[in-house]
């Protein structure tokens, strides 16, 4: 039976939908036409827009809605989303599997912008989940039940704990199974004890929610992807082996996570209810407000602690990029030129910088000169700091920057500033400031 909805309420959801559409488009052609601040806060802008839009297609097909039916429920799941999140941050420090480019400058904004981010991460595969179960994609898949035992439960138990220790102890081979080794850790305890269990699903022959969750994962991985190649502020990787062939700012290869960490979101929070349930009320509600209390600094600590390794370069206006002299700056300014993306649109070809020239009183050669040096600023997320180091051993232009080697360039800038904690997976950075450049010419 369909659910009919009263006009006023109809109304609404229609508002919403038309909100969060609007939000996403406007956003995604401020980011085309470099619409300041736009470029720096496309991810939050398009993500949140995204799980707005969802919810309400959510309430449209089935009549439930996460934000409208259950606020309260949805601002903790957006909590735990951050405490989440924050583990893997910490995590990384080993890892060094991604770092941070053309960051908010002030480290209070910094900060505030990447919890808005984290928040958005359990939200946003539930949200896609749902529409997934709400449309019945797979409805039902059938397959030989699972005969589960004591001894499959140890096992997959310790499974869980060497995919957490292993990547741990050797990064650099083992990194992969840190997406999914929450999955071999609680769900066990979930199959005894949680109101749902994948384990418990598979028992009975029906693999379409496990099916599901792995999808969800995939799509939400696609868009996560998508969104932050095309923002200002961004996350770079740098995983061993797989450096190369890309997808966005992904190796291709690392699309195989997304799925295996959408079933571990799940089975987190379904080990949080079910833990919720065994505790009751009064004792789950103690643990909560605890967690109120305490999830904000140890989130901070976090914070505290990965900042200055990962956030690589921040984002700089081109009015305060100081490799370009004062006098190019101002009469670039003056001609409407505010970012280092948009002088590059403007100069991209011969003709326009001549038209560049005589708009701003330059010459022709001063503003090939500007180009070349805001071209390795903006070059894979470089940033004007490095830009400086790389300026402090003699490279000036990408054709420079071409002449070396990642590794050369890592010895060099590391022996100028020896206790940059930026310094830890240098070697990887590097690597990722010579894709797309070609081949090199008899590097150093």
């Amino acid at each position: 039976m369909a659910l009919v909805l009263p006009d006023a309420h109809r109304d609404q959801r229609l508002l919403i939908l038309g909100v969060a559409l609007a939000v996403f488009v406007l956003s995604t052609a401020g980011l085309a036409t470099l619409v300041e601040p736009i470029p720096t806060w496309y991810y939050h802008l398009a993500w949140w827009s995204y799980i707005v839009a969802a919810d309400d297609l959510n309430h449209r097909i089935s009549g439930r809605s996460l934000l409208r039916d259950r606020p309260r429920h949805f601002a903790w799941l957006a909590f735990v989303s951050v405490l989440w999140w924050t583990l893997f941050e910490l995590l990384n420090l080993r890892l060094g599997n991604w770092y941070y480019v053309m960051s908010l400058p002030s480290r209070g904004v910094r900060w505030s912008a990447g919890a808005v981010a984290f928040a958005s991460v359990l939200p946003g595969i539930l949200e896609t989940l749902e529409l997934f179960e709400n449309r019945g994609w797979p409805l039902s898949v059938r397959v030989r039940p699972l005969r589960w035992s004591r001894a499959k439960e140890h096992v997959m138990v310790a499974m869980g704990l060497a995919f957490f220790a292993l990547p741990l102890a050797w990064p650099d081979v083992f990194f992969p199974l840190t997406w999914g080794s929450f999955v071999f850790l609680l769900e066990p305890w979930n199959r005894r004890w949680a109101r749902r269990s994948f384990l418990r699903d598979l028992e009975t022959g029906e693999a379409a929610p496990f099916l599901r969750t792995l999808t969800a994962g995939l799509v939400c991985g696609a868009l996560w992807e998508a969104w932050n190649f095309w923002a200002r502020t961004k996350w770079v990787y740098t995983v061993p082996v797989f450096e190369r062939l890309k997808l966005f700012e992904m190796p291709l290869a690392g699309f195989l996570g997304f799925p295996p960490f959408a079933v571990e979101c799940v089975v987190v929070l379904r080990f949080l209810g079910g833990l919720a349930d065994r505790l009751g009320p009064a004792r789950a509600h103690r643990v909560r407000a605890a967690a109120v209390i305490a999830g904000p600094a140890a989130v901070l600590v976090m914070f505290a602690a990965v900042d200055p390794v990962v956030v690589d370069s921040v984002y700089v206006p081109l009015a305060r990029l100081d490799l370009v002299s004062a006098g190019a700056r101002s009469r670039l300014s003056a001609s409407g030129i505010t970012s280092p993306e948009r002088l590059l649109r403007e100069t991209r070809d011969p003709a326009r910088r001549r038209e560049l020239a005589a708009r701003t009183g330059l010459t022709v050669d001063e503003v090939e000169r500007v180009r070349e040096r805001v071209a390795l600023v903006a070059h894979r997320g470089i940033g004007l700091d490095r830009a400086r180091e790389l300026d402090g051993i003699g490279l000036r232009t990408l054709s420079e920057l071409r002449t070396w080697t990642p590794e050369a360039i890592a010895s060099s800038l590391r022996a100028r500033r020896p206790s940059d904690p930026r310094n830890r997976f240098l070697e990887r950075r590097a690597r990722v400031w010579f894709e797309s450049l070609g081949p090199m010419d008899g590097g150093r």
